[in-house]
């Protein structure tokens, strides 16, 4: 099965096959298509980028880079610090919800991918006053409309909407080649990235995509958040590739496996960290 859970078993125990599906995005690009690696020459030269057009399946992210994190407030060295990763803690000792328990990975944190060797598919569909997004993993999407609504100024307070795990998204052309989205009022929940950073409701984050070319995006995702961090930085910028098959295969965190896994397996192992006593 695709999920996440199935994955780690198999790699931890070494007695099963990968899944076809698994396999099959671990080796170099076919002809026939499949996920594009980052670097990896298509089988035809790209051709210009066409004009205000994200239209269609793209996998990423490749590339990755960001800049150095500012140094956070008092409020979001206290909140970080409660944090525990699973790359750092191990697992059993890990807080982060979503290797827990299937939480949603949310916004941002989405954008960095969890399907397979993390890159995943990213689908833009647009639609009347709006751009859909579609996420291959956990198959979620994101309405960023584009009708010129104002995003709310405030969230989870009398008189203001409630916040969203995805938050609300508005959109626009900056020429014909960069679509730029901007996003509020996101559920704290979630955290930022991998390593447990936070952000705020009230956090700004923009997203400018701008096609390079017939097969190539690149994404550069700023966030603004003056309540946990001391100025505004670029936590991600990274490329997404054209998917030749545009075809998506079904990846899901599925929260059953998920408990059946921390019960039977990772529990009566330890993780001899002293954070999982």
């Amino acid at each position: 099965m695709q999920n996440r859970v199935a994955e780690t078993i198999a790699v931890l125990f070494a007695v099963v096959a990968l899944s076809s599906t698994i396999v099959a995005q671990s080796q170099p690009q076919q002809p026939d298509g499949g996920i594009p690696r980052p670097n990896a020459p298509m089988t035809d030269r790209p051709g210009p980028a066409p004009k205000r057009d994200l239209t269609g399946a793209w996998a990423g992210p490749g590339n990755v880079t960001r800049d150095p994190m500012p140094p956070m407030t008092p409020a979001g060295e206290a909140l970080f610090k409660l944090n525990k990763p699973e790359r750092v803690v191990g697992l059993a000792a890990s807080n982060d919800t979503f290797s827990t328990s299937c939480d949603p990975l949310g916004f941002p944190r989405d954008l960095f991918n969890h399907a397979i060797e993390s890159r995943g598919g990213m689908w833009f569909e647009p639609v009347p006053n709006r751009m859909i997004i579609l996420m291959q993993y956990q198959r979620v999407w994101r309405e960023v409309w584009m009708d010129g609504r104002e995003l709310p100024k405030d969230v989870d307070a009398k008189g203001y909407p409630d916040s969203r795990f995805y938050g609300y998204s508005g959109g626009h052309w900056d020429g014909d080649y960069t679509f730029v989205i901007d996003t509020t009022g996101l559920d704290e929940r979630p955290w930022l990235d991998e390593d447990g950073h936070p952000k705020s409701k009230n956090a700004h984050i923009e997203e400018r995509y701008t096609r390079l070319d017939q097969y190539t995006i690149q994404l550069t995702a700023t966030l603004d958040d003056p309540k946990f961090y001391t100025k505004r930085w670029v936590f991600l910028k990274a490329n997404y590739y054209w998917t030749k098959t545009q075809d998506f295969q079904e990846v899901f965190c599925v929260p059953s496996e998920a408990t059946q896994y921390r019960e039977t397996l990772i529990l009566p192992a330890g993780t001899g960290n002293e954070a999982a006593k």
